[in-house]
C-alpha cells in the first residue's frame, strides 16, 4: 500500500483485492497511509473480521461499504468514527446487530443522518431487542422489514415478527424466568454452602490436620504415647507431648524449627521415643552421668544439642554418632576432665558443628594443681568451627 501516492485519495474502492490475505497479514497497519479517504469500498473480499484499530487512520470516513464479506457482525470499532453516513453490510453472515452498534447508529443519525444497509436475521429471543428497534430507529435502513428465520425453521419478516411478538415469542419469558430462578436457586446454594463451610471452619481444618498428622505418622511407622494439640499466640504456634518432654514448633520466618523441650525433668538418660525429625534438643538441668553410644543415632535431623548442667564425668567415642547435621553443642558445667574426655574419633560425626560451648567443666580442689594443654588434636576435624568457649573455673586452655 505504502508504493502509491495515498495522501490526497478521497474515494477508495478495492473490490476483489483479496484483502483478506493482506489484513491477516499485516494487521491494523494495512490501511495506514489511507488518512484522507472519507469513502472507502471493500467489499467482495472473504473478510472475516476487521483487526481493532484498522480504520483508525481515517478520521473523516463517512461511507464504509463491506457488502459481501464474510463478516459475523458489525466491526465495534466503528463507533470511534462519529462521521460515518453510509454503512453497507449486506450479503454478510451477520445474524444480528448489538446493542452498541445501534446505540452508536442512533446518535449518528441524531447528528447528520444515516443509511444502514442490512440483510436476513434470526428471529429469536436473542433477537426481540434488535427487531423491536428496526420498527422504531429513526436510522435509515434499507428496507423497514427484513427476512428473518425463526427458531422451527420457518421464514417471516422482521415487521410481522414485529406485529406478533407476543405469539411467536412467548417462550421468551418462561425460558427469562426460568433462566432467573436457576441463577437464584445457584446463589442461594453458593451462599447456603459458604455459610456451613464458615461455620464449620476450626472443625473442618483440625480434620485435615488430622488427616496430615496420621499421613505423616504412617509414613515414619511412629506412634506417639500422647495425642494432644495446642494452639498459642506467639513464637511457639504448636505444643505436643511426647515421653516426658514437650515438642514445640517455633516459626522463624518462613522456617518451621521442631524442638524437643526436655530440661530440668530429672532424666538419666536420652529419651528414645522423641519425634526423629527434632531440630533441636534441650536436655539441660538433668541428671545424666554420660551420653551412651549411638544413643542420639535416630535424630539425624539435630542441629543444636544442649546438655549443659548434668553429671557428665566422661564420653564416648560414638556418643554423637548419627548427629551429621550438628552446627551448635553445649556441654558446659558438667565433670568432664579435659584430660581424656575429648577424644578425636568423638568429633568424627560432628565435623559441621560451627559453635562448641566446654566451659566450667572439671572442679577441682583449691590445691590442686595440674597444667592442660589445648586438645588441638581433637578439634582438628572440626574444621568449620566459628565459635569455642573453653574456659575452667581458674584454668584458662
Amino acid at each position: 500500500m505504502k508504493r502509491f501516492p495515498w495522501k490526497n485519495l478521497k474515494t477508495v474502492v478495492l473490490m476483489d483485492a483479496y484483502l483478506n490475505e493482506g489484513i491477516e497479514k499485516q494487521g491494523h497497519q494495512f490501511f495506514e497511509v489511507l488518512s484522507s479517504v472519507d469513502s472507502l469500498d471493500i467489499s467482495r473480499n472473504d473478510i472475516l473480521y476487521l483487526p481493532n484499530k484498522l480504520l483508525k487512520p481515517m478520521l473523516n470516513l463517512s461511507s464504509l461499504y463491506l457488502s459481501r464479506n464474510l463478516l459475523q457482525a458489525i466491526p465495534v470499532q466503528l463507533v470511534d468514527h462519529t462521521k460515518i453516513k453510509v454503512l453497507d453490510v449486506r450479503n454478510n453472515i451477520i445474524t444480528s446487530v448489538s446493542s452498541t452498534i445501534r446505540n452508536w447508529a442512533d446518535q449518528i443519525q441524531e447528528r447528520h443522518g444515516m443509511s444502514l444497509f442490512l440483510d436476513a436475521f434470526l428471529c429469536n429471543c436473542d433477537n426481540l431487542d434488535f427487531i423491536r428497534w428496526i420498527k422504531t430507529t429513526k436510522v435509515d435502513l434499507d428496507s423497514q422489514s427484513y427476512k428473518c428465520q425463526l427458531s422451527n425453521e420457518t421464514v417471516t419478516d422482521t415487521l410481522t415478527a414485529y406485529n406478533s411478538l407476543s405469539n411467536l415469542f412467548a417462550d421468551c419469558k418462561s425460558n427469562i424466568w426460568l433462566t432467573f430462578a436457576l441463577t437464584l436457586l445457584s446463589t442461594c446454594v453458593t451462599i447456603s454452602f459458604l455459610l456451613v463451610f464458615y461455620s464449620k471452619r476450626w472443625k473442618i481444618a483440625f480434620s485435615i490436620y488430622g488427616v496430615i498428622h496420621r499421613t505423616i505418622e504412617k509414613k515414619v511407622r511412629k506412634i506417639y504415647q500422647y495425642d494432644v494439640y495446642m494452639s498459642y499466640e506467639g513464637e511457639c504456634d504448636e505444643i505436643s507431648r511426647s515421653s516426658d518432654c514437650d515438642i514445640k514448633y517455633v516459626f522463624n520466618e518462613k522456617l518451621a524449627v521442631k524442638i524437643a523441650d526436655c530440661k530440668n525433668r530429672g532424666l538419666q538418660f536420652i529419651p528414645q521415643d522423641l519425634p526423629r525429625d527434632i531440630n533441636v534438643l534441650d536436655m539441660s538441668s538433668n541428671q545424666l552421668k554420660s551420653i551412651e553410644n549411638s544413643s542420639l543415632i535416630n535424630y539425624t535431623h539435630l542441629q543444636e544439642l544442649n546438655v549443659k548442667k548434668n553429671q557428665f564425668n566422661h564420653l564416648s567415642d560414638k556418643s554423637f554418632q548419627g548427629l551429621n547435621n550438628l552446627a551448635v553443642l553445649d556441654m558446659s558445667y558438667n565433670l568432664l576432665d579435659l584430660a581424656y574426655a575429648y577424644l578425636a574419633e568423638l568429633f568424627f560425626p560432628i565435623q559441621h558443628l560451627t559453635k562448641l560451648d566446654i566451659r566450667s567443666n572439671m572442679p577441682q580442689p583449691e590445691n590442686y594443681d595440674k597444667e592442660f594443654d589445648y586438645p588441638d588434636h581433637a578439634f582438628g576435624v572440626l574444621r568449620e568451627l566459628a565459635f569455642l568457649e573453653s574456659y575452667t573455673f581458674n584454668h584458662v586452655i
